[in-house]
């Protein structure tokens, strides 16, 4: 009995025998399973004939016979053949690609950031510091992800009830002067008389509030300069922003916003998602846009106010906000690899009108007329403005097409047959936008008004003259024979435009806007073109990145922090790639001015202690020796040569925009 089992012992009496189970016939479950899927695909195809088309004598028709769709042109199974034919139809979006993303496989259709995530796969940037979002930081901040800065943290020193009224009051004026006039989703009239209670009876807010203020004190700390912070808030911005951010956290899960939304929560949601901009992972971002979108739809956002019915005050404060989240949703979705927005069609509501918000009454009747001048909502207007030309003449391809010359995907060269030439196209098109754009300029901007007028007076120009750019520097069809050399140049030369586009913004913008800015630089696509110099030593292209560089350097001085890995590699690689330059430019016995950002690294102290030998830093060799390279040059030469790029590197490419394409979507 000791070889039995406990549980034969516990399941027979102890005076009867145990006689083991008949174990089924092999493969007897394998049947049974079988049997199951017959009978249920049986009674599928039994559901199929009920409703499948018949002709007079019950048989079924074939829908390819003549005149059988005719027949049967509302039934359900002539819904699913057109449904099917819909989808084999040519698509105008980007094929695609699958690519690796900090070791997640990750969909990319827009060709910038597929391309830029297949070169920092391989780069020492993605290989030596795992936590790239820390890099895309525009504020120099440490990340404010999920790691470290949990909701249940004890830390909780920034919260509404912990800052003293006049911080309160501080960080609102700031919201209102920097902030407001660049995200437009609150009514000011309304919101202030709740802030100065807030400021001095703190203990009897409602959480949809408490949210919403503490989703300001965020937004407003991240446009303070250091010295202001430190000075207004006693803390490093840095530290401040953490503390913020962690009571927002807080006070979001106070609030329930899956299930108890309200107009509220959604303008909390909104400055959130603004404050993750290059903070945050951008695919977890992008999925968090689109929780934000199906809540503003289950609220109904996405249906114009005048068409349901709605008061003129909510039907203007639900249009600003619906817009916002567009702007989000499509920024969020060309970071995260797509070609453009995945927005549901079926939404129709109208831009804001051009009013401030004192011409704005709760519980008014009275529609809203728009003006016609310069008004607190001329920057949203005029990118909305242009968000709405794009919406309404796509140009999911104008990447693929202006890094390719004039080829377009083989299953799309139908879809352009009989049209002029693809980037005569695009041109055409970039006219019926400079002249939209300037009817709006005309209409809503006043640039001799200076601040946000003479920086929404920018938008149709920078935008327009950027894409003008992309498209005359575009090169010609693809040989398919050659090496991909040429395309890299594509690339490189759409960079070079980008960062010079942003350095007109910086030149061009009050100091106090910047933050705005800097919510749309990447510096990931920054890196990779700095480190693609050291393959293109000379050039007229290469000296116009020199100049962008330097000029970047200038108004992000959070990038000199050499104690973050992505900064000290960026620097790095910058050094070398001025070092082959100026070994070029010895080569033809030449000199060259040293950029202000070479010369403040090598005087860096991490810099002098790697000087190879003590030798001094203007004679540092190259990384390589690649003085045959430019043995033959002459001074003529540098008017023309841009080459040297390797022709593919791993699927070397590059990555722009913040903001969307190329120009779709400004800042």
């Amino acid at each position: 009995m000791a070889s039995e089992s406990p549980a034969s012992q516990a399941s027979t009496p102890s005076d009867q025998p145990c006689v083991p189970s008949t174990r089924a016939p092999p493969g007897a479950g394998r049947r049974r399973v079988v049997k199951d899927l017959l009978e249920r695909l049986n009674q599928c195809e039994s559901l199929l004939s009920q409703v499948a088309p018949r002709d007079a004598d019950g048989r079924p028709v074939n829908p390819d016979t003549p005149g059988s769709s005719r027949d049967v042109a509302d039934s359900p199974a002539m819904s699913h053949i057109s449904y099917e034919e819909a989808r084999k139809q040519p698509s105008s979006r980007p094929n695609g690609k699958i690519v690796c993303d900090e070791g997640r496989p990750t969909f990319m259709e827009n060709p910038f950031r597929g391309n830029v995530l297949d070169h920092l796969q391989f780069s020492k940037l993605s290989l030596e510091d795992n936590d790239t979002e820390q890099s895309t930081n525009p504020s120099g901040s440490t990340s404010v992800s999920e790691r470290g800065d949990s909701i249940h943290q004890k830390s909780m020193d920034f919260d509404i009830l912990a800052l003293g009224p006049v911080e309160v009051l501080r960080l609102w004026q700031v919201f209102l002067e920097r902030v407001n006039p660049m995200i437009k989703v609150i009514h000011v009239p309304s919101l202030e008389p709740l802030v100065f209670e807030a400021a001095t009876d703190r203990f009897n807010l409602s959480p949809d509030l408490e949210a919403l203020l503490c989703s300001i004190n965020v937004v407003a700390i991240m446009a303070l300069s250091e010295a202001e912070s430190i000075q207004m808030l006693k803390l490093e911005k840095a530290r401040a922003l953490r503390n913020s951010m962690s009571a927002l956290k807080k006070a979001m899960s106070k609030v329930d916003f899956l299930r108890k939304y309200n107009m509220t929560t959604l303008q909390c949601l909104v400055l959130y998602l603004v404050s993750l901009q290059g903070q945050f992972d951008r695919h977890a971002a992008w999925v968090l846009t689109g929780m934000l979108v199906r809540i503003a739809q289950r609220m109904g956002l996405h249906r114009d106010g005048e068409l349901i019915g709605l008061q003129p005050f909510e039907t203007e404060m639900r249009r600003r906000i619906w817009w916002q989240i567009i702007m989000l949703e499509t920024k969020y979705a060309v970071l995260a690899g797509f070609g453009d927005t995945l927005l549901p069609p079926n939404w129709d509501t109208k831009l804001p009108s051009n009013v401030n918000d004192a011409d704005l009454l709760p519980g008014s009747t009275e529609p809203v007329k728009s003006r016609d001048g310069a008004t607190e909502m001329a920057f949203c207007l005029m990118l909305y403005e242009s968000r709405a030309f794009f919406c309404d003449n796509p140009m999911p391809e104008f990447e693929s097409v202006i890094l390719s010359g004039d080829k377009i995907s083989p299953e799309n060269s139908r879809k352009f047959s009989g049209q002029p030439h693809v980037l005569d196209r695009y041109r055409l098109a970039l006219d019926q936008y400079d002249e939209r754009l300037a009817v709006a300029e005309r209409r809503f901007c006043n640039p001799t008004a200076g601040g946000i007028h003479l920086v929404a007076s920018k938008i149709r120009s920078f935008t327009a003259q950027r894409m003008r750019d992309m498209i005359m520097h575009a090169r010609e069809p693809w040989d398919e024979n050659k090496d991909g050399g040429a395309s890299q140049q594509s690339f490189f030369r759409a960079w070079v435009i980008s960062f010079e586009s942003d350095v007109s913004w910086y030149d061009t913008i009050d100091d106090k806007f910047t933050w705005y800015l800097k919510l749309h630089f990447q510096s990931d696509a920054f890196s990779v073109m700095i480190e693609l110099l050291q393959w293109q030593p000379v050039g007229t292209l290469v000296d116009r990145a020199w100049k962008a560089i330097d000029r970047l350097y200038h108004h992000h001085p959070e990038m000199y922090d050499l104690t973050r890995k992505d900064n000290l590699l960026r620097a790095e690689n910058l050094l070398a790639g001025w070092a082959r330059r100026e070994l070029a430019f010895r080569n033809l016995g030449m000199s060259c001015d040293t950029p202000l950002v070479v010369a403040r690294f090598r005087s860096s102290e991490v810099f002098k202690q790697r000087q190879p030998g003590g030798l001094p830093v203007e004679q540092w060799p190259a990384p390589t020796p690649d003085t045959a390279l430019f043995s033959d040059m002459s001074p003529s030469d540098f008017e023309t040569f841009d080459g040297g790029v390797p022709g593919d590197t791993h699927g070397l490419n590059f990555s722009l925009w913040g903001g969307g394409g190329p120009g779709q979507h400004a800042l």
